[in-house]
C-alpha cells in the first residue's frame, strides 16, 4: 500500500467512526441520487458498498432494498469489527479500494460515498468501481468539493490539527477547544440541510470532527473532471449534484457496453 492508504488504514483502525446522526437515514435516501439507485435495485441484484465504513449504506441498502446480495468492502479492520456488530444480512470484506476484491462486471450497484478521494489516486479508485460494475449496471459517488469553502478550511487546518493531536493531550486540548466551535458550525448545517437540530453527542461529534479535519488525506475535485472519469471506463453520467450545503458532490453513472 501507498503511506497515503497506511496512514488512512491505521487512522480508521483507531478511530471506527460512528459519526451518523439521527438525521443521517434520511439525508442519503431523501433528495439523494442514492435513493434514486436504491429504488431501482431488483431481487436479483448485487450491491457492493466499496469503502463502508462502519456500515450506514449497507444496512440501507438492506433495509430498503431487496437485492440478494450485499458486500461491503473496507480497508480498516476496526471498521468493519464495527459494523458486523450491527449489519445483519451483510457480507464484509476487508480490502483495498484501489484492488476490489470484486469479479469484474459483477456488480449491479456499487457505491462509494465519501472514500476515493482519500486514496491518494482517486481517478484509479473510480476505475476500479467502474471495472466491479456490469454492463447496464450502476455506480454511485459522492466526493468533496473543489470549489467549497471546506477545502480551504481542510488544508488550513487540518495538518495544524493532526499535529496538535498526535502530542501527549493533544486530543483533549482540541475537544475542549475546536470540538465545540466545529459542532455547532455542524448543527447549523444540518438545520439548514434538514429543518431539524441533529442533537449531536460528544462522542459522535468528536468522530465527526476526526472524519473530517484528523484524515490523513482528502482530494478535492469538480463535475467535469468526474464525468470524463467515466468517459473513460464506459460510464455514462445519468445526474450529479451537489449535497450537504455544497461541500460534497454526488454522481449516478450507468456502465455501458463496451463497443
Amino acid at each position: 500500500m501507498s503511506d497515503i492508504q497506511t496512514a488512512t488504514r491505521s487512522h480508521y483502525d483507531r478511530y471506527s467512526y460512528d459519526f451518523e446522526t439521527s438525521l443521517h437515514d434520511a439525508m442519503q435516501l431523501e433528495d439523494s441520487l442514492l435513493g434514486r439507485a436504491l429504488e431501482a435495485v431488483k431481487t436479483s441484484d448485487l450491491v457492493v458498498d466499496a469503502g463502508c465504513g462502519t456500515g450506514l449504506m449497507c444496512r440501507l441498502v438492506r433495509q430498503h432494498t431487496p437485492a440478494r446480495g450485499v458486500i461491503g468492502v473496507d480497508l480498516s479492520l476496526g471498521s468493519l469489527r464495527r459494523n458486523a456488530a450491527r449489519s445483519s444480512g451483510v457480507s464484509l470484506v476487508q480490502g483495498d479500494i484501489l484492488r476490489l476484491p470484486v469479479r469484474s462486471d459483477a456488480v449491479d450497484l456499487v457505491i462509494s460515498r465519501g472514500v476515493i478521494m482519500t486514496t491518494g489516486a482517486p481517478e484509479r479508485a473510480f476505475a476500479e468501481l467502474a471495472r466491479a460494475t456490469r454492463p447496464g449496471g450502476h455506480l454511485f459517488v459522492r466526493v468533496y468539493n473543489r470549489r467549497h469553502v471546506y477545502r480551504w478550511i481542510y488544508e488550513t487546518f487540518s495538518p495544524l490539527c493532526r499535529t496538535v493531536a498526535s502530542v501527549p493531550g493533544g486530543k483533549t486540548f482540541l475537544a475542549l477547544t475546536v470540538v465545540p466551535l466545529f459542532l455547532l458550525v455542524t448543527e447549523l448545517g444540518l438545520l439548514a440541510i434538514s429543518g431539524r437540530f441533529a442533537k449531536i453527542s460528544p462522542r459522535v461529534g468528536w468522530n465527526f470532527f476526526a472524519d473530517q479535519l484528523l484524515v490523513p488525506h482528502n482530494s478535492f475535485h469538480v463535475p467535469e473532471e468526474i464525468r470524463e472519469w467515466g468517459r473513460r471506463v464506459h460510464c455514462r453520467c445519468l445526474a450529479d449534484q451537489t449535497v450537504t450545503l455544497g461541500q460534497q458532490i454526488e454522481f449516478l453513472f450507468v456502465k455501458e457496453p463496451c463497443s
